[in-house]
């Protein structure tokens, strides 16, 4: 949007905001009033200064000195309702104390000079119209009536007492009238003329906000169309991972068929060399065969499309197949992995695969990156009021993880060392599917690990699952 350019009205109402509390200036009519307050204290202030020489050619004596001590305090008075106004946050009090001192500054000069034939009257007209363009339509009205008394005060002690001085010549009393008619009109007409660059300025401003909301509304519009096609594109791409994945699975459990049918004939006709080599196929395809089951879990579980099953078992057993499992590789990695069962067998009423193949996950994790050292699986209960929970923990004293990583290594596709020469390869997708996995029993997973001194994974999960799970037949296998 193109900037106005700085004219004097501009200029004027950027010195009068100047110092103003925020609050004010972001509300258009608390803005308005407070511009207006601020003019008016100045113009008042104007006024008194412009007031001396006529006080200096119209009086003597004792009406000299009283005159200019009662100009000097309003004056003095009025600087008071600047300080309130930043003071108290709000245009209401410092409109009253502003309005006052012009109310009793005119009162007293009226009720020095003349009484009703002083040329000081026409002020007191204006004293309503600033109380309710300072501080509200309601105090328009009460200063009109205080007004209203004041003059009928006023008469009444001119006319029934005659104690009233008289400090003004009244042969000058059409000059004076005729120089305070001139500055009311002015000051009448110059605070119009702020009250109307207020209103613009707030009309200006209210169009900008409407210009940028009507742009907000189209960003939050083209955000919610781009929400919808990530969401979408997201579906398509776990339905065709989840296929892919599946097509994929045929083919490798063929090959793996049989490369095991070739590694007994090896082993038949007495092929140790072949026979290496057909593991090695074996084992590689069976561990492209994990990755490609993980993949599938993963977007099976995005697509909420995951059923857990429920069935009875105890806890530390599993934990036991797993290491049996895995105890192959722990050799291979110089590791001892042991299993710290509880006193007592722990019964879970849990889906019993899945709670494996997390403990697969982070045990074949704790034991890739250690290297002659310790993994000790523990198997514990834990009571949180009637709640009851069954909790693994993985600890290993392998390289550990830096603080900075420990929330990122739960997100999918992400590794600490994700550079092309990184020692240790991988996905990045085992400790995402143990997240989704354990949330998805209603459980949480957590990491504990400093670098050089190894880590504990650790997953708590209620011992019965949540209702959702659907039971497992009775025969089903594990």
């Amino acid at each position: 949007m193109a900037q106005r350019p700085l004219t004097w009205s501009r200029r004027l109402i950027a010195v009068l905001e100047r110092g103003l509390p925020p609050a004010l200036l972001e509300d258009h009519e608390m803005r308005r009033r407070a511009l207006l307050i601020e003019g008016t204290a100045w113009l008042v202030i104007l006024a008194c200064a412009l007031t001396v020489p006529v006080i200096l050619a119209t009086t003597t004596g004792i009406g000299r000195i009283t005159s200019l001590a009662a100009d000097l305090g309003t004056m003095l008075l009025t600087f008071v309702g600047p300080g309130l106004l930043r003071l108290r946050g709000t245009p209401a009090a410092a409109g009253h104390w502003i309005t006052g001192c012009v109310f009793a500054g005119t009162l007293y000069a009226v009720s020095t000079t003349g009484a009703f034939a002083s040329p000081y009257w026409i002020l007191l007209a204006i004293v309503p119209f600033l109380a309710a363009q300072m501080a509200g339509r309601s105090a328009g009205h009460l200063w009109g009536a205080i007004c209203l008394v004041g003059v009928v005060a006023l008469f009444a002690v001119d006319r029934f007492t005659g104690v009233l001085p008289q400090f003004h010549d009244p042969d000058l009393t059409g000059s004076t009238t005729a120089i305070y008619g001139a500055m009311t009109i002015l000051a009448v007409h110059g605070l119009s003329h702020l009250a109307d660059l207020a209103k613009d300025e707030a009309i200006a401003r209210a169009e900008a906000a409407a210009v940028q909301l009507e742009h907000a509304d189209l960003e939050v519009e083209r955000a919610r169309i781009l929400a919808q096609q990530a969401v979408a594109a997201s579906t398509a791409k776990s339905a065709f991972m989840a296929t892919m994945s599946h097509e994929l699975r045929t083919p490798l459990n063929a090959v793996i068929g049989y490369a095991e049918m070739l590694v007994e004939d090896a082993d038949a006709q007495g092929l140790p060399d072949m026979r290496d080599d057909l593991v090695k196929i074996v084992g590689a395809s069976q561990h492209l065969l994990g990755l490609i089951d993980d993949v599938l879990d993963l977007s099976r579980v995005e697509a909420t499309k995951l059923d857990l099953q429920r069935e009875q078992f105890a806890a530390e057993d599993v934990a036991r197949e797993v290491a049996e499992a895995l105890q192959p590789l722990a050799r291979t990695r110089g590791t001892a992995l042991e299993v710290r069962p509880p006193a007592v067998p722990l019964i879970t009423q849990l889906d019993r695969g899945r709670v494996r193949q997390v403990l697969v996950n982070l045990v074949g994790n704790a034991l890739k990156f250690t290297a002659r050292g310790r993994v000790t699986v523990y198997v514990r209960g834990e009571a949180d009021g009637d709640a009851q929970f069954v909790v693994f923990a993985v600890e290993d004293t392998g390289i550990g993880i830096r603080e900075g990583d420990h929330k990122r290594i739960f997100e999918p596709f992400t590794q600490v060392d994700s550079s092309p020469r990184r020692r240790y390869e991988g996905t990045g997708l085992g400790l995402s599917l143990c997240k989704h996995l354990v949330e998805m029993m209603g459980g949480t997973i957590g990491v504990r690990s400093q670098v050089g001194q190894g880590s504990v994974f650790t997953v708590r999960l209620p011992v019965a699952a949540p209702g959702r799970s659907a039971p497992a037949a009775p025969d089903a296998a594990c």
